[in-house]
């Protein structure tokens, strides 16, 4: 029994280097040999006295608790050794795909530095996968990321390696740095992405936006080649792209925003602001219908900024919000102005994903409907995609603001997520079609179909519609006979600041007066 127990302590010795195991393993080589010794000593006797029975019993019990405490004592270490290397593994792996996770990530960026060789990092952001997390929920996303990890990791050639970052970011390290071998992976990545997945009842389609960095050829350490893939990801989202490789000009941009948000900061502070209005016309009757209000950020050389510059970077950050405040403070002020020229106007105000994120703004809103006393209304828009970006939080926001006496129009409807369960869930009274479809009615039939379908479908929901960038008479008079209600665009007037509304009234009324 001691053989035994001493093949348990080798096995202890070989996985704990502490002395006192060694120190057992002597001493039972030692009462192995004294075993041996001693039943050689009794085969030797003729006849044996019941004490040495008894002391014969004894001494193997104390053999048999040897090999008991061995053998116990080695499967406590294999079984924390077990415990140790699932705690490593789980510590590396992603828990919900079972992919290695961004410690693994940091722990062979850093082994492929310290070898120095050559290698591609790719980022990768899903694209889509937000408003299917939104609309199905997280048990769905979870299913889809899944199916997702495991699609890419088979098609994934064998100098690739594929990670899991959180949410939907993956990041793939090719240890090729030629751009042949690199799109071969690029390609293969999208190649597992470009049928949909089936998850459960569903059919989900999702696509990528890859950024791409090299090292050491553009970076030459870890912290620099992550924030160089990151940036050529979101240009390659941004551009829609099926990928980016970084370079300077991209940084250039990057910095560009950094310092715009901190001019746009000052610019909240200081109130440089200036809010214009584009009218939106009754198709019926020609007649004034209401206006958008626009801001616009003047240049200290006159120029304007493009709302499409600055709107976006605001929207990044809170300040989205701080400027919507300030929209709404000036349209409180403004109301009065065109009380004052005799208007009863529809005001149009663009609110965010974030503005309906923020009970503050929220409760500006109602606050903005109730305190408006005069005979003009207030119709937020908001984007389709700002209203997927979480579902029952804009639905609650807007039926706050729509028992104050709100209402809300779908902006640039077309351009998004568009979800028909959406438009017949949430409080909208208003749909407005995006300029892209206006523009080319007279010479594409499949933009004059949708603008068709949309005011037909708008109809049936009581909805009214707007149709933006109407240019020319000739588009106005198609849309009033497709039985389009609303219509907005240069062909009427370009936004204008309040000091000139009151000249465009008077030139209107006169041309009324002519007529």
């Amino acid at each position: 029994m001691l053989v035994f127990s001493l093949r348990a302590v080798n096995k202890i010795c070989v996985k704990d280097n502490n002395t006192g195991w060694r120190v057992l393993r002597g001493l039972i080589i030692f009462f192995v040999l004294g075993y041996t010794g001693v039943f050689y000593y009794l085969c030797k006797q003729s006849d044996l006295a019941i004490s040495d029975v008894i002391f014969c019993i004894i001494m193997f019990s104390g053999g048999g608790f040897v090999v008991l405490v061995t053998r116990l004592s080695l499967m406590s270490l294999l079984k924390v050794e077990k415990l140790v290397i699932n705690e490593r593994s789980n510590a590396l792996h992603d828990s919900l795909t079972g992919l290695p996770n961004r410690q693994y990530l940091m722990n062979s960026l850093s082994h492929h530095v310290d070898v120095g060789l050559p290698f591609s990092l790719l980022l990768i952001d899903l694209n889509r996968f937000k408003q299917v997390n939104d609309a199905l929920g997280h048990y769905y996303g979870d299913l889809l990321l899944i199916e997702v990890g495991k699609s890419v990791s088979e098609h994934l050639p064998d100098d690739a390696t594929l990670f899991r970052l959180g949410g939907d970011e993956f990041a793939v390290i090719v240890t090729q740095v030629e751009l042949a071998q690199v799109q071969h992976t690029i390609n293969a990545i999208h190649q597992a992405l470009e049928k949909a997945f089936c998850i459960e009842s569903y059919d989900l389609l999702v696509g990528a936006s890859v950024g791409l960095s090299h090292y050491p050829s553009y970076a030459s350490e870890i912290g620099q080649l992550l924030q160089q893939a990151d940036i050529a990801m979101y240009s390659s989202k941004k551009l829609a792209t099926l990928y980016t490789t970084y370079d300077h000009s991209l940084e250039t941009n990057a910095a560009e925003k950094v310092n715009i948000s901190a001019l746009l900061k000052r610019a909240i502070e200081q109130q440089e602001f200036e809010l214009w209005y584009q009218p939106i016309i009754n198709l019926r009757d020609n007649s004034l219908y209401g206006v958008e209000a626009l801001i616009r950020w003047p240049r200290p050389d006159g120029s304007y900024t493009p709302p499409s510059v600055f709107i976006n970077i605001a929207e990044q950050t809170t300040l989205i919000n701080q400027i919507t405040g300030w929209v709404m403070q000036q349209v409180a002020k403004d109301v009065e102005h065109f009380e004052s020229l005799g208007l009863s106007l529809c005001i149009h105000l663009n609110l965010s994903a974030k503005d309906l994120q923020d009970p503050t703004l929220i409760n500006k809103s109602v606050s903005l409907v109730n305190g408006n006393h005069s005979s003009q209304k207030i119709m937020f828009e908001i984007t389709e995609s700002a209203m997927m970006t979480n579902v029952a939080q804009a639905k609650d926001a807007m039926t706050q603001i729509t028992a104050a006496g709100g209402a809300f129009s779908i902006d640039d409807f077309g351009t998004g997520f568009s979800s028909l369960e959406l438009l017949r869930d949430l409080p909208v009274t208003q749909i407005k079609i995006d300029g892209s479809f206006i523009n080319s009615i007279h010479h594409s039939d499949a933009d004059l179909a949708i603008v068709k379908s949309v005011i037909f479908l708008s109809q049936h929901l009581n909805c009214n519609v707007v149709a933006e960038g109407v240019e020319n008479s000739e588009t106005a008079t198609l849309l009033a006979s497709l039985g389009c209600d609303l219509a907005q665009g240069y062909y009427y007037s370009k936004p204008m600041p309040m000091s000139s509304f009151a000249h465009y009234i008077q030139v209107q009324q006169s041309m009324s007066t002519a007529v």
